[in-house]
């Protein structure tokens, strides 16, 4: 709290009924048929993209030649591929010839002298890879959404714009400390879900997982608010929004999904109130609790099954506007002695 203005919380639900896809099984024996990683080895073998064989070794590091073939693997055809038998590149040889020299013609991987191919991949450079192979521009996707994701990820860094398309897509979402990992060296494991992930995103299969993700930074925003934790608090409802964006993005007319949208919104502007009134800025802790009291408002009338949750809001906004007034009234908050 900054000394005066409380929260009271409650649940929140943005439930989505979607049908679920389901492939077919096929073999790698070190990935158990209940795990959630086997829909996606499934689907990936599906595609070509992996090749079917008795293991799939999940907790292997990736490489970045095995990364460019991945990636390339699923959206250049193997005609295609057959015609590049030759690479700029000093230090790639073998079957990743291909991968590599097309990754480097399409703008994936930059020109240099050498490409360092069986160098561990990180999760940012993969998702940037990724991204940049089929012609996403993640720096222009969701760019007015402008606040600080986590604690690893400064909004200066370079790859804040590919987290950022990352969450929005349901490729990711922070661990139980509330980071991403974006400089972390990825498995084989975590390349096949966030490939896997990013194709149902492009299918409108993920719109559920998305709002259970809102949901879920939803949550964390009123725990980090509770424990006195306003940056937390920031990073959490940004994710939130980017989560319910992106299902917007995926399903514009579905009611609950702008519901969703405006619920982040409001959960966001409290955020805003509650770091105001920190700073005493009283004013605009007033102004941003009428804000969240609106966009609840908004969020009801697209969908009245989150009347409840909208009521929670406007009763927060409501207390933090009225005990705003009262320490403003009271001369500003009491320097600790």
């Amino acid at each position: 709290m900054f000394n005066r203005l409380s929260l009271r919380v409650a649940s929140a639900t943005l439930a989505l009924a979607l049908p679920l896809s389901v492939v077919a099984q096929t073999a790698f024996t070190d990935v158990p048929a209940d795990s959630n990683l086997r829909p996606a080895v499934e689907y990936l073998a599906s595609k070509g993209i992996l090749q079917v064989a008795e293991k799939f070794n999940p907790d292997q590091n990736l490489t970045r030649e095995q990364a460019a073939k991945v990636i390339i693997a699923s959206i250049v055809s193997a005609e295609e591929l057959a015609k590049v038998t030759a690479t700029q590149f000093k230090d790639v040889s073998g079957w990743s010839v291909p991968f590599v020299e097309a990754a480097r013609i399409m703008g994936v991987v930059q020109t240099v002298e050498k490409f360092r191919p069986v160098d561990p991949v990180t999760k940012a450079e993969f998702i940037k890879m990724t991204l940049a192979a089929r012609g996403i521009d993640y720096n222009a996707a969701f760019n007015d959404i402008t606040g600080q994701l986590s604690k690893d990820v400064p909004v200066d860094a370079w790859f804040a714009s590919v987290m950022r398309y990352a969450i929005a897509s349901s490729m990711t979402a922070v661990d139980t400390s509330g980071n991403l990992n974006p400089e972390q060296k990825i498995t084989r494991a975590q390349m096949a879900l966030l490939l896997f992930r990013l194709d149902m995103y492009a299918q409108n299969q993920r719109t559920q997982a998305l709002l259970s993700q809102a949901e879920t930074d939803i949550g964390n925003v009123l725990q980090q608010l509770e424990a006195e934790q306003p940056d937390e608090a920031g990073f959490a409802s940004t994710r939130s929004i980017l989560a319910a964006r992106g299902a917007l993005a995926s399903r514009p007319d579905e009611v609950i999904v702008k519901a969703a949208v405006k619920i982040s919104e409001a959960f966001s502007q409290l955020v805003a109130g509650y770091r105001a009134g920190a700073a005493g800025n009283f004013d605009e802790t007033i102004a941003q609790a009428k804000a969240a009291y609106a966009s609840a408002d908004k969020a009801e009338s697209f969908s009245p099954a989150l009347s409840a949750l909208a009521n929670q809001i406007r009763d927060i906004a409501k207390n933090m506007a009225e005990e705003a007034r009262t320490v403003k009234a009271q001369g500003g908050i009491p320097q600790p002695q």
